[in-house]
């Protein structure tokens, strides 16, 4: 496996530079090539849509013209951010989508980019993790409130049905290695919401929650989708064991944090 990235990979790239990026695919030609680059800050692709667009979306184009030439596998990693109705209702990877900001704009944009590629399989799909940055993810911030029993507002309004990252990437490339082509959803088989993911790890850790109070998406700015469960019947056939619900996502995402961090 080779790792690209800003930093911290095999190759230093800046993703938005498309001739870095020619000539990094030409010069490693991968047998898969697997793009996991975004920009998933809300507020920034809102203040810079050319931005995003340049790190969501037009890579892709390189990519799959790439991947055409080559005849090499595009395996894209894109979002659920595409829903306003139905609430904790999955959804099906043929349904119709809202693109309610920057970012879920840029990122179907960029799903239809790779989608032109005839070996290309783009995952609609929320990866929840331990990253250990200074920004913290949903999971780390998630963690930290537990521990502090911090007041913070519990979304029961936005829901998902999010991945551990190791789950993820092993049903990814059980399937990638196979001769699926096209969208599939690759997430959670179960949906819930956010107040739900936090209860959870809660329990889990056997703490408590008594400065948390419900809250709602709706007070959220940039305008937010909140109806993100995914239905994954479709890669759930591909695979020969079950994708995970919400108490093993959990569980994976406290004992990564617990090998991060000696415990």
């Amino acid at each position: 496996m080779v790792a690209v990235a800003r930093s911290g990979g095999d190759h230093a790239l800046d993703i938005s530079d498309l001739s870095a990026l020619d000539d990094c695919l030409d010069g490693v030609r991968p047998d898969l090539l697997f793009n996991c680059a975004a920009l998933t800050d809300f507020i920034q692709c809102e203040r810079d849509p050319g931005h995003a667009y340049r790190v969501n979306a037009r890579p892709l184009v390189s990519m799959a013209l790439w991947s055409r030439r080559t005849g090499r596998r595009l395996i894209h990693v894109s979002t659920d951010h595409y829903f306003i109705t139905g609430g904790a209702a999955p959804h099906r990877e043929n349904e119709r989508v809202w693109l309610v900001n920057e970012y879920a704009r840029s990122k179907y944009a960029g799903e239809a980019f790779a989608l032109t590629a005839p070996r290309a399989l783009v995952f609609r799909t929320s990866i929840v993790g331990i990253r250990g940055w200074d920004r913290p993810t949903l999971a780390e911030w998630a963690i930290r409130s537990v521990l502090d029993n911090a007041p913070v507002g519990l979304f029961t309004d936005a829901y998902t049905s999010s991945i551990d990252v190791g789950a993820f990437a092993r049903a990814a490339i059980d399937v990638a290695l196979g001769a699926a082509t096209g969208l599939l959803n690759l997430a959670s088989r179960e949906v819930y919401s956010k107040a739900q993911f936090v209860q959870e790890i809660a329990a889990q850790m056997g703490r408590r929650l008594d400065n948390a109070t419900l809250a709602s998406l709706t007070a959220e700015r940039p305008l937010r989708a909140g109806s993100l469960g995914l239905d994954v019947g479709k890669v759930q056939g591909l695979l020969e064991y079950p994708l995970p619900g919400l108490p093993e996502v959990v569980r994976a995402v406290l004992d990564e944090h617990g090998r991060r961090n000696g415990g």
